[in-house]
């Protein structure tokens, strides 16, 4: 039986980044950073990509990240909060892992997201978020993206959990799908 990888997707501060280093740690898989991998291979910061290349430009630069990650073995993924949205990326997800959709409230979202500006830490600015009032640009975003999310193998509400049991309910969950996979 083949192993599949693990993406962590779903909207930005839902804890993507945050859970993927100890999943990773925990599976003794390799994790990877889109939004890392994308800086890294271009140079430029996110905010830059978006105000030189606009949404379109990032997009595209995701998918062409997404597609490079190796495929030697499992892996843990953060994506980006968008790379689930577009088609092609899904289907490339779903022929080499899971996906597992990390929820929040707008309001939880938000409150990380600006604990994240306070103490600058990378990846804090979000160029998509910047604009009016904070909390209705990511209800009205997340409403937006919701259909694909909905589309994830798994779920996980991170509101009210750790980090430990965040992992915790992504590796039942992986549990659960690899044992149906057997079965059908």
């Amino acid at each position: 039986m083949e192993t599949k990888g693990i993406y962590l997707v779903g909207f930005s501060g839902t804890g993507k980044s945050t859970i993927a280093r100890p999943l990773g740690l925990g599976l003794g898989w390799p994790v990877f950073d889109l939004d890392a991998c994308i800086v890294e291979r271009c140079g430029m910061a996110i905010p830059e990509i978006f105000a030189q290349e606009g949404e379109a430009g990032f997009r595209a630069r995701e998918a062409a990240a997404l597609r490079e990650i190796p495929e030697s073995g499992p892996f843990v993924m953060a994506t980006g909060g968008g790379a689930f949205v577009a088609a092609e990326n899904r289907a490339l997800m779903a022929s080499r892992g899971w996906a597992f959709a990390l929820e929040a409230r707008p309001e939880t979202i938000y409150a990380r997201i600006e604990r994240q500006r306070r103490l600058a830490e990378p990846g804090a600015a979000r160029p998509l978020l910047e604009a009016g009032d904070p909390i209705e640009r990511i209800r009205s975003l997340k409403a937006l993206r919701q259909g694909a999310y909905a589309l994830a193998d798994w779920t996980v509400h991170t509101d009210r959990l750790c980090v430990e049991q965040v992992v915790g309910e992504i590796l039942r969950g992986r549990e659960l799908l690899e044992a149906a996979k057997e079965v059908v």
